[in-house]
């Protein structure tokens, strides 16, 4: 489970490297003044910054659960095969997610490979679940 924990905390910190670099470039073209990052007010944000800025707080709404079930599974040592397929199932669909968010951010694809996520992670926790109190869901 360390390496999908490890992964998903390498996209936030990519998703933060990017925010710095549309936050640059934004501050670089004058398309928002210095005074926008404030308060976030003021000028219309250009789609590039909208998109990684929504992304990366996307970023901090669901994955904290997957977080829990990753820490909670290292620190119980239980580790199946299931948990970790789901684990890396989560990320992955987690990089797409991203990878989809901040270029085309055609909703269908990205709201389809966020329901994907999702389930990932219900199987991630039930089977953590499971583990924890046997025969709870049988």
């Amino acid at each position: 489970m360390i390496y999908p924990l490890s992964m998903m905390l390498l996209l936030v910190l990519i998703l933060f490297s990017l925010l710095f670099v549309a936050r640059m470039t934004a501050l670089y073209t004058k398309a928002v003044d210095f005074k926008y990052f404030q308060l976030f007010k003021g000028a219309q944000a250009p789609d590039y910054l909208a998109k990684v800025t929504n992304n990366l707080n996307n970023l901090f709404e669901v994955p904290p659960i997957f977080y829990m079930a990753a820490i909670l599974s290292l620190a119980l040592g239980i580790e199946t095969d299931s948990m970790v397929f789901n684990a890396w199932g989560f990320v992955i669909t987690r990089y797409v997610h991203s990878a989809v968010h901040i270029s085309s951010n055609n909703y269908l694809i990205r709201g389809g490979v966020f329901t994907i996520s999702i389930y990932f992670l219900v199987i991630l926790w039930i089977d953590i679940l499971n583990n924890i109190m046997p025969h709870m869901f049988y």
